[in-house]
């Protein structure tokens, strides 16, 4: 588990830098009146950094401070970027939404951190209450709630030497996501991303 420092997120002017046809396909969640507005982006983003990384890397990476990340961690992602091109863009799942919310919100609640509820149920017993999939998986972030910051965290991925949250984003074993951001006891706000292989 790590934290980054938060920083304003510039998403209206970004999305006007999108252009048109990868908005259009990147932009899956529009529609998913199940979401918060920075639900759907946070879907957006990862949707940017699979269908087109060098893009992501050009026009969002490029524009972040550093600063915050590890310059390991960063330079492997710009290079893990820049080999992503033309994954199928992640589509909202209402089911894996509603197993992140819960989630979020036990996490919230308690000041807890990581994957196992604090009833003591497994990630993927909980996921499977909500929503159908053969494979599956979780991203968990702590500290910032806009949707850049968090997109950011998970992809740089300091503190996780297995850099298990930037592979969830960009596997093409994914097509489906659920997202969820609520307050967090501790560290402010917390972001369950719930994964899988099919939908709801």
């Amino acid at each position: 588990m790590f934290l980054s420092c938060f920083f304003q997120d510039t998403y209206a002017q970004e999305v006007d830098n999108i252009p048109k046809e990868m908005l259009q396909k990147a932009n899956t969640a529009a529609d998913a009146n199940y979401l918060s507005d920075d639900e759907k982006q946070v879907i957006l983003y990862m949707n940017l950094a699979r269908i087109d990384g060098a893009w992501f890397v050009k026009n969002i990476l490029n524009e972040v401070d550093r600063a915050p990340y590890t310059d390991e961690n960063f330079k492997s992602l710009i290079s893990d970027l820049n080999n992503t091109k033309d994954l199928e863009p992640l589509n909202p799942g209402k089911g894996l939404s509603e197993a992140a919310t819960f989630h979020a919100k036990d996490m919230g609640k308690t000041g807890g951190v990581g994957h196992v509820s604090s009833d003591g149920t497994k990630t993927f017993e909980r996921v499977k209450k909500y929503a159908k999939g053969g494979y599956m998986g979780e991203n968990c972030s702590y500290g910032p709630s806009d949707p850049l910051s968090i997109i950011l965290q998970l992809l740089v991925d300091d503190g996780v030497p297995s850099l298990g949250h930037r592979k969830s984003i960009l596997s093409k074993n994914y097509s489906f996501v659920g997202v969820a951001i609520e307050p967090h006891k501790t560290y402010g706000h917390n972001c369950v991303q719930d994964f899988s292989d099919t939908g709801d």
